[in-house]
């Protein structure tokens, strides 16, 4: 028997999703594209807790943690898809991994200008739903 890894889609960024249809077709195209790969891909869900993974346009996107929750113990991460030549999508993905049910969650889709600041309204409405979902704090 092997192991399942899976990965939803909280509704938070489900909407974000649909706000980015609406207003960059192109972005939200690559953002959900991804995203399907990473549901049927082993190699593309294993990648998504190496933090530095595809930095330098090594991989078609890159991770990281997002270090200042880590250090209080939020197990949340940050995706930026990668676009050539040299350039990055104008948004970023936020998630979590929950090592007990092995699930990755989906939390939010914010642009690239976003500041990771905890004070923020989007950081704080990814915090709610992180622990709305019992995602373990270590």
């Amino acid at each position: 028997m092997s192991i399942k890894l899976t990965l939803t889609i909280h509704p938070d960024a489900a909407d974000d999703i649909r706000r980015l249809m609406q207003s960059d077709r192109f972005a939200a195209g690559k953002v959900v594209a991804l995203l399907q790969q990473a549901k049927a891909d082993p190699k593309v869900i294993d990648s998504l807790l190496e933090h530095g993974f595809g930095a330098d346009h090594a991989a078609a996107y890159h991770v990281s943690k997002w270090l200042e929750l880590f250090k209080i113990g939020y197990n949340i991460w940050r995706l930026k898809i990668w676009i050539e030549p040299k350039g990055s999508l104008r948004y970023r993905i936020v998630y979590a991994y929950e090592p007990k049910s092995l699930q990755y969650h989906v939390l939010a889709i914010v642009h690239r200008d976003f500041d990771y600041k905890t004070d923020h309204e989007i950081t704080k409405r990814i915090l709610k739903a992180y622990n709305d979902l019992g995602i373990t704090i270590h």
